[in-house]
């Protein structure tokens, strides 16, 4: 069942769903493209406990193996709506951002400029190249959302990473719930972008395993 706003996935008009068939796996596989914002922000929280606050160095490793799980989860939703090679072109693209924040954090925790100016670089890059092969592979992502989308979640993203170097904790908590809010607008519209390319592509996507 499809739920509103607050519930999960946005509502999608009745009509549409009756035009396509859809299976309770590939239901799953929306609900997981919708929530991948929410899981980067949350586990690039913990990496900013960790490199803020002095936590247990096992926390580390346990919580960059999280992050580096999540291109690969979001990049086989993508398989099955756009095959092999798309998929492992987004999966390193995805990564990659992942890396660039969690080594642009630790050149802000070191007063490393230039590192800082390297990394924010790299990281405006990776998004201008995530946005053309996502508004490209599927005609419902357009394009200026898209970007709007993921350079205004990247920005409040190193606004929070900031207010954790200069322990400006009352504002960082506030970031992290706009972050989170925002993350599920994305989500929203990743899933219903996947929903329409569903519904009204002549492409089969492969059935969910």
């Amino acid at each position: 069942m499809l739920l509103n706003k607050k519930g999960g996935l946005m509502m999608i008009c009745i009509s549409r769903l009756q035009e396509y068939t859809i299976t309770p796996a590939q239901m799953n596989l929306l609900f997981k493209s919708r929530i991948i914002w929410r899981d980067i922000a949350t586990w690039l929280r913990a990496y900013l406990v960790y490199v803020f606050l002095n936590s247990d160095p096992e926390l580390k490793q346990a919580v960059i193996d999280n992050l580096n799980s999540l291109p690969k989860a979001f990049g086989n939703v993508l398989r099955i709506y756009f095959g092999d090679v798309a998929a492992d072109e987004y999966t390193v693209l995805l990564s990659n951002y992942i890396k660039i924040l969690t080594s642009l954090t630790d050149a802000i925790k070191n007063g490393d400029t230039n590192a800082i100016d390297e990394y924010t670089n790299q990281l405006y890059q990776n998004i201008n190249e995530r946005v053309n092969f996502l508004s490209t592979v599927n005609p419902f992502w357009e394009k200026n959302t898209v970007s709007n989308f993921i350079n205004n979640y990247t920005k409040m993203t190193i606004d929070e990473i900031y207010t954790f170097s200069n322990k400006n904790y009352k504002r960082n908590i506030d970031l992290f719930k706009g972050i989170l809010t925002y993350a599920d607008s994305m989500g929203d519209y990743i899933a219903d972008g996947l929903l329409k390319y569903l519904t009204y592509s002549s492409r089969e996507p492969r059935i969910p395993e």
